[in-house]
């Protein structure tokens, strides 16, 4: 009986993910939520020219509040017909990413495998591995397996992992979760990752997050500071037409206007949740500041002095 020894989790999660530069393989990940794979998603550094192709058991219009999918392929794994849909089918899937093997180079997530092994059996996945394992030989692509390892037999998840290895880091790269002034500081923005809170109704409490600095600034880390502020329920479409310029100091004024709007929200959506007692006006205000509207009359109402 073969024992598994299991890194803790943060191991699986590197800045940059070794396995982007090592084509042609199919790799398990272990995460047992959505969010916790698109977390690990939306960190995975890749150039330019790299294709995304995500499929998910998440339909597109719930992933663009988790993932920003504006470069991503994205197809919904069900059996309703929809646009940008997908039948739980392996040779529907296979065919999917076969026609896209042949071209380009990239990284291919997968989720949803409990579900695919409820209609079709745990044999029939491995025979999806296998097949998709040869398909990439001598390809520029990767294939990440998200599993949740509870959802299998101890015997049915070593078949999977002899297939797939579970992905993991090597010793000497820098992870997530170390302490400060371990990495360097852009690093940390990179990296940094939100656990909302909730207010009493629901909506997630406003925080305040590392400022970006002009040195080191990337389309790409505005992209992620975009999500993050996405992920707690702030409107910046305002900005997003600065993320199809190509004039980086331009792109990063157009974010210091944002960011400064976005420090005055979360004083007042703190104060607002701390002593406004009436629950109309602190609805009202509290969705005020999140569409960033009426900030001027909001402070002038709360912060008169």
């Amino acid at each position: 009986m073969m024992i598994l020894t299991m890194k803790p989790m943060y191991l699986l999660c590197s800045p940059l993910l070794k396995g982007i530069n090592m084509a042609g393989q199919i790799h398990t990940l272990l995460f047992p939520s959505t969010d916790e794979l698109v977390s690990f998603f939306d960190r995975v550094d890749t150039d330019n020219t790299s294709h995304k192709l995500f499929i998910s058991r998440l339909p597109q219009r719930r992933l663009v509040e988790r993932l920003d999918i504006t470069d991503i392929e994205c197809y919904w794994l069900t059996d309703k017909p929809a646009d940008g849909a997908i039948e739980p089918s392996y040779q529907k899937i296979l065919s999917l990413i076969s026609n896209r093997l042949s071209n380009h180079k990239g990284s291919i997530f997968i989720e949803g495998s409990e579900w695919l092994v409820s209609l079709h059996g745990f044999d029939a996945l491995l025979g999806f591995i296998r097949t998709l394992s040869d398909s990439l030989h001598r390809t520029y692509w990767n294939v990440y397996l998200s599993i949740e390892q509870d959802s299998f037999t101890p015997t049915e998840f070593n078949h999977i992992i002899r297939e797939a290895p579970i992905y993991q880091m090597s010793d000497n790269e820098p992870t997530y979760g170390v302490e400060e002034g371990s990495i360097e500081p852009m690093q940390r923005i990179i990296s940094e990752h939100i656990d909302v809170d909730l207010h009493e109704d629901g909506s997630p409490k406003l925080v305040f997050l590392t400022r970006l600095p002009e040195s080191g600034f990337t389309k790409s880390l505005l992209q992620r500071r975009v999500l993050q502020w996405r992920r707690m329920g702030l409107d910046v479409s305002e900005i997003e037409s600065a993320l199809y310029s190509t004039n980086k100091e331009s792109m990063y004024q157009s974010y210091t206007i944002i960011e400064e709007k976005v420090r005055r929200a979360v004083q007042l959506d703190n104060w607002i949740s701390e002593y406004v007692t009436d629950s109309q006006e602190r609805s009202v205000a509290q969705f005020r500041v999140r569409q960033l509207t009426g900030l001027d009359e909001l402070e002038q109402r709360y912060f008169p002095d």
